[in-house]
């Protein structure tokens, strides 16, 4: 009964503490009946317990086969009690747009959203987008066409740069045709043909296209506009051809025809003033491809790779056989100059200046060592026949050894003024350096 009791204690505290965990949630209208090309609204909301400390990180969606298009306006705030939890809400709308048919599937992005987790502390949720699918379709009716254009109003309109009237052979009309769809696209209208009778030279311009949204991202509507320059050749009577685009009706749910008429006009003969048109294309001449030889081909691998790669393996092979040696010798200098003459003399110089007598006693004492081997402090003195030495000599060895005279005072700095004297005297003269080692053969 024990461990009974103990579970349903430990459920009751689990509980409520998995509760107060951030959500989100998604869904998708309209969820099913999907046309290619139709706008799907996907709603993302993010709710946290407490509140938000932060704006949620609402990451760019890639869909293939399909644009979708994050509005740029703030996201909707709300508010909601969930077990008794008062949740904050943020809620992004997402615009999916179809572009061919077949199944999608949303793709498991991560969603950041700081929260006041144990106020004031602030915790950061990393959320996962829920995997929601749908599919698009066509119409049976539209499915044997080149394009799908799916849309609630659709128009057609045409104008000449000049009446078709009283025209003669050269002259140039330009014909501009503007197709407007509602909540659609511009870059899914399909090209229109410039279709055109013997006797007549079509040149087409580049199509413009222009898009119309809203402030959420939703599509207005897109236009097309296609312009083209007829030149008339020669005299006579011409037909052009109608044009046609079928589109799917949303609202009906059925298969529209727009069109323009054909258009006939008449050119008699005569010379007119010739409207300047694009020079007529002519076939570039083809180059036969030349021979290139090894050493053309290969002429940088060969002069510059390859000599390039002896050299760096040569440094390679530098590096690793003396490197060793290199740093064998650098710590062998460095451990002579450790222990040369000057560097304990300096030791010395230095515990003289600080008026230390023992460190003092000790430095003089290894720097005779180094400096005159087999030579004694007296031997040192009675070379150096300077009665203010030896008296520094006298006084920091009574200072430091004799019972009766303790606390005598030493000048530091004088005994090592004296030392720099004499031993700049020995190096000037190497002659009397080796009369004093000799002293004490």
């Amino acid at each position: 009964m024990r461990w009974i009791f103990t579970t349903v204690l430990g459920l009751l505290v689990v509980i409520p503490t998995m509760a107060q965990q951030p959500i989100v949630r998604a869904n998708l209208e309209p969820s099913k009946d999907i046309l290619v090309g139709q706008p799907v609204r996907l709603a993302v909301t993010v709710l946290v317990p407490n509140y938000f400390t932060g704006s949620p990180d609402f990451p760019e969606l890639e869909l293939e086969n399909a644009i979708v298009v994050l509005p740029q306006e703030r996201a909707q705030n709300s508010n909601e009690t969930l077990g008794g939890v008062t949740y904050a809400g943020i809620t992004e709308t997402y615009t999916i747009y179809p572009q061919q048919p077949g199944d999608f599937q949303l793709p498991p992005v991560e969603i950041s959203a700081p929260y006041a987790s144990s106020p004031p502390q602030t915790t950061v949720a990393h959320l996962k987008l829920p995997a929601l699918t749908f599919h698009a379709n066509i119409p049976a009716a539209a499915q044997n066409l080149d394009y799908f254009l799916p849309t609630t109003g659709l128009t057609i309109e045409q104008k000449w740069s000049v009446p078709l009237k009283n025209l003669r052979a050269g002259d140039v009309v330009e014909r501009t045709i503007a197709v407007t769809a509602v909540k659609m696209q511009g870059m899914l209208i399909p090209p229109l043909p410039f279709d055109a009778p013997e006797g007549i030279r079509v040149y087409a311009e580049e199509p413009s296209v222009q898009d119309q949204k809203t402030n959420r991202g939703d599509f207005v509507f897109g236009r097309r506009t296609q312009s083209a320059k007829y030149f008339v050749q020669k005299a006579g009577d011409y037909t052009l051809p109608p044009i046609e685009l079928k589109w799917w009706n949303l609202n009906t749910n059925r298969l529209v025809t727009a069109n323009l008429p054909a258009v006939r006009f008449s050119a008699e003969a005569g010379a007119s003033a010739v409207a300047e048109l694009p020079p007529e294309l002519e076939p570039a001449p083809v180059a036969q491809p030349k021979h290139i030889s090894f050493w053309t081909k290969y002429r940088f691998w060969i002069r510059v790779v390859v000599p390039c790669t002896i050299a760096f393996i040569l440094l390679l092979w530098m590096f690793w056989r003396y490197t060793p040696r290199i740093h064998r010798e650098i710590n062998a200098w460095r451990e002579r100059r450790a222990h040369s003459e000057s560097a304990y003399f300096r030791r010395l110089h230095s515990e003289c200046e600080r008026n230390r007598p023992e460190e003092a006693y000790a430095a003089f004492l290894k720097w005779l060592e180094v400096a005159y081997p087999r030579c004694t402090v007296s031997d040192y003195l009675s070379h150096a026949n300077d009665s203010s030495l030896s008296s520094q000599v006298d006084t920091l060895g009574n200072s430091l050894f004799s019972q009766g005279q303790k606390g005598v005072l030493w000048k530091g700095q004088e005994f090592a003024a004296l030392l720099a004297l004499h031993r700049k005297t020995r190096l000037a003269s190497p002659k009397l350096d080796r009369s004093l080692i000799d002293l004490n053969p």
